[in-house]
């Protein structure tokens, strides 16, 4: 996609530590990022956990904030219609891209949990004292081991179609650790994910664990923005968890 720079500028503000590290030059504005002109004034930019700068979108308003990671081979545009609903709904959303990624830089250190994480402390440093972790397969991921890790905690984490292992990061490892809400989300035809999302449920402990296997083959994002076979079950469960777990305030 062909874009070209306009003259609205980012916001560079920087909540992660990167102490020790030379933080590269944030990544300037680009006119109709995700092809929508409505994001021109939405763009944000912070450190990352390697110091490079990770590039994204805010959205919405309120204490809540729901920090969405992509699946492999995406950015944080794949959430736009998802998150153009949540924002509409009171939540404050952050969408971003890994880094390496999409507009964001590449660092040489790093791990995609530890991008997860830099993002929630963003969403905490622009006034979203309740934070939502929510990821999309390898970004599901990143999302249970940096839920598992962040203190304060996350008020609740959502995996959708997360493999319990990806670049060199064990979700399955890390679960055990979680003490906020955690929702699985997997179909039933996306058969290792399905199992994978069986076996984090039942490593995590307590009682705020819920699975929810869905019929159909849908995988990552596309659970809650396709119209397939599955995806109503899905956006179900993942608006009747937010709802009992992070519901929107002003």
């Amino acid at each position: 996609m062909g874009i070209a720079a306009c003259g609205s500028k980012a916001d560079t503000t920087d909540t992660s530590d990167t102490s020790a590290t030379t933080v590269a030059a944030a990544p300037s504005p680009i006119d109709r990022l995700c092809g929508d002109a409505e994001l021109n004034d939405k763009q944000v930019a912070f450190a990352g956990q390697g110091g490079a700068f990770l590039a994204g979108y805010l959205l919405g308003s309120g204490d809540v904030t729901l920090v969405l990671a992509p699946q492999a081979s995406a950015t944080g545009c794949s959430w736009l219609g998802w998150a153009k609903q949540k924002a509409a709904a009171g939540y404050r959303v952050l969408a971003f891209d890994f880094n390496g990624e999409g507009r964001s830089r590449r660092a040489e250190t790093g791990t995609n949990s530890g991008d997860v994480a830099a993002a929630a402390a963003f969403a905490r440093g622009k006034g979203g004292r309740s934070v939502v972790l929510i990821g999309a397969s390898r970004g599901a991921t990143a999302t249970l081991i940096a839920g598992a890790r962040l203190e304060p905690p996350a008020t609740a984490v959502i995996s959708l179609s997360g493999p319990d292992s990806y670049a060199g990061e064990s979700a399955l490892q890390a679960v055990p650790r979680l003490s906020a809400p955690v929702l699985y989300v997997a179909a039933t035809d996306d058969r290792s994910f399905a199992t994978a999302a069986q076996a984090m449920h039942d490593a995590t402990p307590g009682d705020k664990r819920t699975l929810s296997i869905v019929p159909g083959r849908l995988h990552g994002t596309a659970l809650l923005t396709v119209t397939a076979d599955g995806a109503p079950e899905a956006t179900r469960a993942v608006d009747d968890f937010l709802a009992k777990n992070a519901p929107p305030k002003g």
